[in-house]
């Protein structure tokens, strides 16, 4: 097959960034994620991987949400209720898409993609960057990354 020339669907710039460095570094980790089904998508892969990414999505949607939800708690984030929520909300898409995916669905990867751009679009953009706004205003920092927490232990690279 000759190889797939196409500009990434999901390409990291400072326009998601949400000014706390390690929060975007774990975001930067989910696009790469992200392109890589778009990859696939494009080389008529996505049915292939899509059961292996999923759980991978699966396992670094909890690792990345545990951080986040850790920071907004240490800082006091007043949204952290409703923020908590969207993650509960986002995990178990991701979850449902999964099981799906086991069940033998594997027609789904447009579906995964849409979602995938959705979370992007909604969630990060809006959501992730109001905890950054909350700690520009009470000028907090965020404490250095926890031991275990790191995201060089998640990340997807190709």
């Amino acid at each position: 097959m000759a190889d797939v020339v196409a500009r990434p669907m999901f390409e990291w710039s400072t326009d998601y960034a949400v000014g706390i460095r390690q929060v975007d570094e774990e975001h930067q980790q989910l696009f790469v994620l992200a392109e890589r089904l778009h990859r696939a998508m494009l080389e008529g892969n996505g049915k292939a991987i899509l059961v292996n990414f999923l759980a991978r999505l699966v396992d670094y949607t909890c690792y990345h949400f545990a951080h986040e939800e850790q920071l907004m708690e240490r800082i006091e984030y007043p949204g952290y209720g409703q923020h908590q929520q969207e993650h509960r909300e986002l995990r178990s898409r991701v979850r449902e898409m999964q099981d799906r995916a086991a069940s033998g669905e594997l027609t789904m990867t447009i579906d995964v993609a849409q979602f995938l751009m959705e979370w992007v679009k909604h969630h990060i953009i809006a959501s992730d960057r109001r905890i950054g706004n909350y700690m520009t205003t009470r000028d907090t920092k965020p404490d250095p990354p926890h031991p275990t927490m790191t995201p060089d232990r998640r990340r997807f690279g190709s």
